[in-house]
């Protein structure tokens, strides 16, 4: 992408924050980093963010301490990030599910990556153990049921990125193109 239309973007958002939402699998991770480095921003993936602070991987907490546990892990690293401007922030597919994290979110501008299902189901057949809401499910059923239980709250997103099978950074030249339509009008 070109370095005046970049500028222009950043300029734009006055060193506002991106958070990058969706379901598991849909790519938060990997494109967030390459958004990062397009638009110059820095990147947090706010599950790594977690582990540290945790000192355990993801599986470890759900098992050892609970989804209440992790959630509030992930509420108190949501609280820290927001205190710094210019990041990208990609977050777990469940930030949403709790109320107080959207008055976080809300901070910065909410990108919702809606990868179709059947990729995400292809995606997910390859970590099966890094995730705990699937392990020992059957993954398109399970998937399908956490999907219609937050698409309502995907929905609030500022903007929603569909995606198919793109490359991540088609995927985050998408995501710049949208967000510079929707902060210029």
């Amino acid at each position: 992408m070109e370095e005046t239309f970049i500028n222009n973007i950043t300029n734009l958002l006055r060193g506002r924050s991106i958070f990058l939402i969706g379901m598991m699998a849909c790519g938060k991770s990997k494109t967030g980093d390459k958004l990062a480095q397009l638009l110059k921003y820095k990147f947090i993936d706010l599950d790594s963010l977690i582990e540290k602070v945790a000192k355990k991987s993801i599986p470890k907490i759900f098992e050892e301490d609970g989804e209440n546990k992790f959630r509030l892990y992930e509420r108190q690293c949501l609280q820290e990030v927001i205190k710094f401007p210019s990041l990208i922030v990609s977050t777990g597919g469940g930030v949403i599910t709790k109320n107080e994290n959207w008055g976080i979110l809300r901070q910065g501008i909410v990108i919702w990556i809606d990868l179709e299902k059947k990729y995400a189901i292809e995606r997910l057949k390859n970590e099966i153990n890094n995730r705990p809401l699937l392990q020992d499910r059957d993954i398109e059923k399970s998937y399908s049921e956490i999907f219609q239980s937050r698409e309502g709250l995907y929905e609030q997103a500022d903007l929603r990125i569909r995606v198919q099978n793109e490359n991540i950074e088609q995927v985050a030249k998408k995501i710049i193109s949208e967000l510079y339509k929707s902060i210029s009008s």
